[in-house]
């Protein structure tokens, strides 16, 4: 076999048989070793074309030309884009996002990645997603809110990011698209607590409906009343997920069981203990602890219980209250202005009732999981106590000076009035005492 040696910089010849085509071999711009046949078994041929090679990949290595067969930007830009959002999906849930999240973002794309007629991240373009987002917000049938607007454009926001992190794009092409400002899509009310003493007895003797009986029904009520839990994360629990049993019972979550991902340990009253410890004598170990019907029913379940609630409290008024019961948004679903009772707004009938019993906005913020104190101001800052006129009130007293007074302790070189003195005179009773004491709060359950 006949073979030709040169410098790494010059790269080699060689023949892998007697009378075959020559193969050279040089380092390419990434600094490893290609080999590739020259498919002639000329040999001053296969130079010609091994010293072009070599030229190429040194032009390469000083960015004077692209790599052959493109740079991996331009690689990456070719590829289909299912294959981008496969990788995408995969190394999401190597994190340890939730499956669950990761497709529905996945699925966000892919809809209106198709609606755009992109195929390609080449393709992306913000005006045709504008224009896509518009259209789907003046639809008649069933029409985008903001709120889900916002959420299309933050799933091609992460997605988009990655791409930027992987080395697949050199920037955000959608980057200068703006989320629109989300609302509540749905007003909900609160339940009044008369209004649960009601809806409580009247569904404690109801019939079973939706894989739930009538007292079932009324415990997990209470429960989304008492711990702002979600119907999913109700439906998550089995007997192993309560502590009934010490001086403060409390249910518990595990991360897989909460939207944020975290474990979660939601304090309960003794009557419902009770209740629960009642209804869990039945349930076998490892099983669901209630039959939850999916989410897109519980409304519908409440609804139900609601009217019969509703009915049985306008029958029992006297003959000269019915009319005037009727004509009352008492334990109607929907009120005279619009808001609606539906599951969900068990959850915030919890923080409402928190905010009206005195509760402070960080301890509403611990036991509703809100990610900001600020969420819990937004959502039920109306409600929370209005101190700001008696706030000046709290303000400790100071006494007059005597004039003759500090002129002798100024001439005898002592202040009037001691800092060591003075402060103790603020340490009592009030609000500077509880400023002084804030390290105490580090024990405190919140």
């Amino acid at each position: 076999m006949g073979t030709r040696k040169r410098g790494n910089g010059e790269g080699s010849l060689y023949q892998r048989s007697q009378g075959g085509p020559w193969y050279a071999s040089w380092y390419g711009a990434d600094g490893k070793r290609k080999e590739r046949s020259t498919r002639t078994r000329s040999r001053s041929d296969a130079e010609r074309l091994m010293r072009k090679w070599v030229e190429r990949s040194v032009l390469e290595t000083e960015g004077l030309v692209a790599p052959e067969g493109g740079t991996r930007l331009n690689q990456a830009a070719s590829l289909p884009l299912d294959s981008h959002l496969a990788d995408f999906q995969a190394s999401k849930i190597a994190e340890g996002r939730s499956e669950k999240h990761v497709s529905g973002t996945i699925q966000m794309i892919e809809s209106s990645a198709q609606a755009c007629g992109w195929a390609q991240l080449r393709d992306l373009q913000p005006d045709r997603l504008e224009r896509h987002i518009a259209e789907r917000q003046a639809s008649n049938n069933h029409g985008w809110t903001p709120r889900t607007a916002a959420k299309c454009i933050a799933a091609w926001r992460t997605f988009l990011r990655w791409c930027v992190a992987d080395g697949r794009l050199e920037s955000d092409p959608l980057a200068r698209l703006k989320k629109p400002a989300p609302h509540r899509q749905r007003e909900r009310r609160i339940l009044l607590p008369e209004e649960w003493a009601w809806l409580r007895d009247a569904v404690a003797v109801a019939e079973h409906r939706y894989g739930l009986s009538g007292p079932d029904r009324a415990i997990v009520y209470e429960l989304a009343l008492e711990t702002g839990l979600r119907a999913g994360e109700i439906g998550s629990l089995t007997p192993s997920s309560l502590s009934l049993s010490g001086p403060r019972p409390h249910v518990l979550l595990r991360p897989a069981e909460t939207k944020n991902g975290k474990p979660a340990r939601q304090y309960i009253r003794g009557e419902l203990a009770r209740s629960l410890a009642h209804h869990v004598s039945s349930v076998p170990a490892g099983t669901a602890l209630f039959n939850m019907p999916p989410s897109t029913r519980t409304a519908e379940m409440l609804r139900i219980d609601l009217a019969e609630a509703r009915n049985w409290w306008i029958s029992q008024g006297s003959d000269a209250d019915r009319s005037g019961r009727a004509a009352s948004d008492f334990l109607r679903e929907t009120r005279a202005d619009g808001r609606k009772l539906d599951f969900h707004a068990l959850r915030h009938t919890c923080g409402a009732w928190l905010a009206m019993g005195g509760a402070s906005p960080k301890a509403i913020q611990t036991l509703m999981r809100h990610s900001t104190v600020g969420l819990t101001l937004d959502t039920y800052g109306h409600l929370l106590p209005e101190e700001a006129a008696t706030t000046v009130e709290r303000l400790p007293q100071v006494p007059a000076v005597d004039p003759a007074t500090a002129v002798q302790s100024s001439a005898s070189g002592c202040d009037a009035v001691q800092p060591k003195t003075a402060f103790a005179t603020l340490r009592g009773p009030g609000p500077v005492a509880e400023l002084a004491d804030a390290a105490d709060l580090k024990s405190a359950p919140w």
